[in-house]
Parts: C-alpha cells; structure tokens; sequence
C-alpha cells in the first residue's frame, strides 16, 4: 500500500530569525530532550580526549543556565524523558541508565548490556530503543523488561518514536516510516527519503524530526510532514527539542539555540 504524504512548507530561514543561543562550543550536539519539570536539556556531543573522539551526556538548566557533565555513563548518546514519573533515560555503551538529580550522575538499571543508540519515551508504551549500527534493532523497555519491537524485528531501525495517535515511527537509510493499522491491517508506509537524525516531542505529544537542513513537524490529522525550519547553507542540524514553554531547541553544527515561541 502506498500513502501519498503531501509537504508543506511553513519555513523560515533561522538566519533571519531572532534566536537564543543556549550553549556554544559543544561539536556535533546530538540527541536532545528536556525535562518539563525542571526545564532542563539533556544531550550529548564528541569532545577530543587523548587525540580519540569519545561521547559526553550533559545537562543545561535553562532557567539556571548551569551546565555540567554527567558522570558514571560509558560513551552516553541517547536521551529521554518520561514526565509522569520524572526520570530522565540515558543511553550508553552498556544499556540504559537513569539520571540522579542530587549527584549529577547516570546509574546504569542493568535491564541490558545493548549499546544504545537512540531513546524515545512513550506514556503508553514505555521506553523504545534502538542500538548502534550495524544492527540498528529497535526495542521497548517497559515494567521492567526489554524486549523486540515486534513490528520492526527484521527491519534495520536507526531511529524511533511514536505519534499522538500511537503510530510508529522509525528511520533508517532508506528514509522515514510510519507503521499504521488501517482496517485492521498493519502497513508498513514509506513517507519520504530524508535522512532523518532526530525525533522529538512537544509538551503536548506534537511530534516532530529533523534533518542536516529542516526541521518538520509531522501532521497526523492532516497527513503531511510540514516544514518548520531550513537552516541557511552552510550550516547543519543535528537534533530538536523543546522546553517547557514551547519554545523549539534545536542543534547546530557547535552551539545549541533556541527560537522562543510567538
């Protein structure tokens, strides 16, 4: 089956824009989520040490502006954030660990060794994951267990998330997909090429992603993928987020910025 996803182009150019810069001189920020409760951004990127690229997960108090590392995680990427119970997931090398408040460290729950690659929470589901290239595997962690994302067993995930409306979303090489169940048959629905390296969720359950150039928003009612953000040439995005007021963060080539809400 095949699904016609219109696009529709509400851009702006953030060149023209008026934006925050949050944090600068962070190389390749990756992976962002923020905490509602505390409004802080959580994310990682590569730093040099020993003449070797290594992976730091870090935090930024928005409100505070504190910044600082987050201790006691092997090679933290991934990122996410359940707000019913307050936990804040980081993925590392060795599995998933949550985030304590009072240390500013990770603890590793030893719920699987996988390396992490990416994290999504969902309120209903729980905890997805995928893990790091060449496997690309996705998986969901919930009441303490982890197991395969039955739907996506055989297919190479390289990012996951899921829509207001419970739909699955995933990307890999071949673009971004959708898994909808439409009079009771599950299809798998190519949307579009774009490569896709982040998904991300508003306080309201708006799901969105981005690309090297765009940011979309993905319009379940109406079926389309509507462009928000295109970068000027020149520069690249690495990931989006929002905080607690709305106000969309997303990542540049060495800074992270944000464009308060209208």
């Amino acid at each position: 089956m095949k699904l016609i996803i219109l696009i529709t182009i509400i851009a702006f150019v953030h060149g023209n824009q008026e934006v925050e810069v949050l944090k600068d001189n962070v190389h390749n920020p990756f992976q962002l989520v923020v905490d509602y409760q505390t409004n802080t951004l959580f994310f990682s990127y590569s730093s040099l040490f020993q003449g070797k690229t290594v992976l730091k997960s870090v935090y930024l108090n928005l409100n505070t502006k504190e910044f600082g590392e987050i201790s006691g995680i092997n090679s933290g990427i991934a990122t996410a954030y359940d707000r019913s119970k307050h936990v804040v997931y980081l993925g590392g090398q060795d599995g998933i660990y949550t985030f304590d408040y009072t240390t500013k460290s990770a603890k590793n729950l030893r719920v699987t060794s996988y390396s992490i690659w990416q994290m999504f929470h969902c309120p209903v589901h729980g905890l997805y994951f995928t893990t790091f290239n060449p496997d690309e595997k996705a998986f969901v962690y919930s009441y303490g267990q982890v197991g395969p994302v039955p739907e996506l067993t055989d297919i190479k995930t390289r990012l996951i998330a899921v829509g207001q409306k419970h739909d699955i979303y995933f990307a890999n090489s071949a673009g971004i997909f959708v898994l909808k169940t439409i009079d009771g048959v599950l299809y798998k629905i190519h949307l579009e090429t774009f490569i896709v390296n982040g998904f991300a969720s508003d306080i309201n359950g708006k799901l969105y992603f981005s690309t090297p150039n765009d940011i979309f928003y993905i319009n379940e009612d109406a079926g389309t993928l509507d462009r928000v953000i295109r970068v000027q040439e020149g520069e690249s995005i690495w990931g989006v987020a929002f905080a607690a007021d709305g106000s969309m963060i997303y990542a540049l080539d060495d800074k992270i910025v944000m464009k308060k809400k209208d």
